[in-house]
């Protein structure tokens, strides 16, 4: 049997004595993405983060075969990588120096594959939203060098993108799962999230939906997390 490139069981994070989230269990294979939607405040990126990680939680949690909780960060961060929803740089670098921060000669491949290799001297601060975005998103999938087992976790990858952008972004996601990888994504988006393997609905922090996307998004799970219907297509 395959081992799952990440698996988490009564996953639960709690801060400043709120509960954030709350028991939830989720399972990707290599090959599959994973959609974590809900509502804003539904806990999505913190599910996120504690699936990298990279906050304080309990419950069962492995990835790529490790505890990230307990493995040492150097081989927790070759095993996975994380984007932020809005990734931000203390420095005002060029865009080909975030490459030194994960792999030159991937991070130069995966700027060609997102449309921005004619911006890799340019500096972040002379970026759009939307480019910084990217660039930053180029730099987390080449932060994995082997995909195989690996996994993304992406809040929010097309945020701010314009639309040739997201499917580049879509597609280099693709890219990467079946290259043996997971990934395991933050959206708004339904329409993309129906188009994954599996689907997570997040509601106060706890899973009220959670499978293949017509099980998950059922119309009645739409309604009362959303608070009204959705359109099939959205």
């Amino acid at each position: 049997m395959t081992e799952p490139c990440v698996e988490c069981v009564a996953l639960a994070v709690e801060i400043a004595g709120r509960r954030i989230v709350d028991g939830v269990s989720l399972r990707a294979e290599p090959g599959q993405v994973v959609a974590v939607v809900g509502p804003n405040g539904a806990g999505k990126t913190t599910l996120l983060r504690a699936l990298a990680g990279l906050v304080a939680s309990t419950g069962g949690l492995r990835v790529a075969g490790e505890d990230p909780r307990a493995a040492p960060a150097g081989a927790a961060a070759r095993r996975r990588a994380y984007c932020a929803q809005q990734p931000v740089s203390a420095w005002d670098y060029r865009v080909r120096d975030l490459g030194e921060i994960a792999q030159a000669a991937a991070f130069a491949d995966r700027l060609a594959e997102l449309g921005l290799a004619e911006l890799a001297d340019r500096r972040l601060s002379r970026l759009s939203g939307g480019e910084r975005k990217a660039a930053h998103l180029a730099m987390t999938l080449a932060a994995v060098g082997e995909p195989y087992g690996a996994l993304l976790v992406l809040d929010e990858p097309t945020a701010s993108l314009d639309l040739a952008r997201q499917a580049l972004v879509a597609a280099a996601i693709r890219g990467f799962v079946r290259a043996g990888g997971a990934a395991v994504v933050a959206t708004h988006d339904l329409a993309y999230a129906r188009a994954c393997e599996t689907v997570v609905v997040l509601a106060e922090g706890r899973a009220v939906g959670l499978g293949a996307p017509p099980a998950a998004l059922t119309p009645v799970v739409v309604a009362a997390t959303w608070g009204a219907a959705v359109p099939a297509g959205a």
